[in-house]
């Protein structure tokens, strides 16, 4: 073989190594590229879905835990119908009636992202088989709710005004507010209105237990498909104020104490423990924050086990044994013979005397 052929033969190799290269370049970096945007907007859904799942969850847990301990929910008891909304000013939407008013405003926020996931979620790609587990779960929420007489479609119509269109955002709770004091608007939320009224006056409550459970269990399993920490427990945790020795308070996970709790979601995310207990911390489960029981102070008066080191030195007497701590021994002088052994009291030269 002539070097021409051979001079052929290696250009054709390389330009054939390189057009592979290139070719496999290509399609790595378009897989890539739609690999990202997988995952941009299935974070852009599902995040968004648990942090409002994660919130009502913890609002209706303060209700059940209201109720459960007083039999009602104070702060909510602010209406005995939902057209008492109409009229109503900026004032009362932020003072008295915020509590009500914020717990209809998430709940139609929490519309809003279901809606949305259920409309789009052909387009996620979701790891394994919860292509499959999600709306599964989705729709056990929307279940729950239809069981509180918030039934499905009018679930999506009020996710539907929580949105602000064209921007696709959702409505600040000032926003909301407007809507509710207009009889209009305010009439496709009253479903809700009317739930939150019962429950804070102690009604419906195994319809809420079923809330909060469909609500724990879609929340375990956005926190597993993210692979993010516990997000309800962190939730209720970044409320949760316990004094110093104080009793255990309202918590995110089974209690393990023998006190007789309710616990409001699933596995018990509420338990307010209220019998007896074996200790200021028993009953403390999941998402608790044991109390730090105060160091205790003793009383003044002689020390019953002073420190060997600080002692006092008796005194000595005629009948007192070896003296514990070494003295300095008194030099009597130079002395006849050998020099005497380095001793305790060697080279600190003559004792003045007394």
């Amino acid at each position: 073989m002539d070097a021409l052929s051979v001079t052929l033969i290696s250009a054709l190799t390389s330009g054939a190594i390189s057009l592979t290269l290139a070719w496999v370049s290509g399609r790595q970096q378009r897989r890539d590229s739609e690999r990202v945007q997988r995952e941009t907007r299935t974070m852009a859904y599902l995040n968004p879905l648990r942090w409002h799942t994660a919130e009502v969850h913890h609002r209706l847990s303060l209700y059940a835990t209201s109720v459960e301990r007083d039999g009602c929910y104070p702060p909510a008891q602010v209406l005995a119908d939902p057209r008492e909304m109409e009229g109503k000013g900026a004032d009362w939407f932020a003072g008295k009636g915020v509590a009500l008013g914020s717990s209809v405003w998430m709940t139609a926020c929490l519309f809003a992202q279901m809606t949305r996931t259920r409309h789009d979620l052909p387009f996620l790609r979701l790891a394994g088989n919860d292509d499959t587990r999600l709306p599964g779960l989705l729709q056990k929420v929307h279940a729950a709710f239809a069981a509180c007489e918030i039934y499905y479609a009018t679930q999506s119509s009020i996710g539907t005004d929580a949105l602000l269109e064209p921007e696709g955002r959702l409505r600040s709770y000032r926003e909301f507010c407007d809507l509710l004091a207009e009889p209009d608007r305010r009439v496709w939320a009253d479903p809700v209105t009317w739930f939150l009224i019962a429950v804070a006056h102690g009604e419906r409550r195994p319809a809420l237990q079923r809330v909060l459970d469909a609500l724990s269990e879609l929340s375990a399993f956005l926190d597993d498909s993210l692979a993010g920490g516990a997000s309800l427990r962190a939730r209720h945790g970044a409320e949760i104020h316990r004094p110093r020795g104080g009793s255990p308070g309202t918590g995110t996970g089974p209690g393990a104490g023998a006190g007789a709790g309710a616990g409001a979601g699933a596995g018990g995310d509420l338990d307010a423990t209220a019998g007896a207990s074996s200790g200021p911390d028993a009953g403390v489960g999941r998402g608790r924050v044991p109390s730090l029981s105060p160091h205790p102070i003793p009383a003044p008066g002689p020390d019953p086990s002073p420190d060997p080191v600080l002692r006092p030195i008796p005194a000595p007497g005629p009948n007192s044994g070896p003296d514990p701590v070494p003295r300095p021994t008194p030099d009597p002088g130079p002395r006849p013979g050998p020099e005497p052994s380095a001793g305790p009291g060697a080279g600190q030269g003559p004792d003045p005397g007394p």
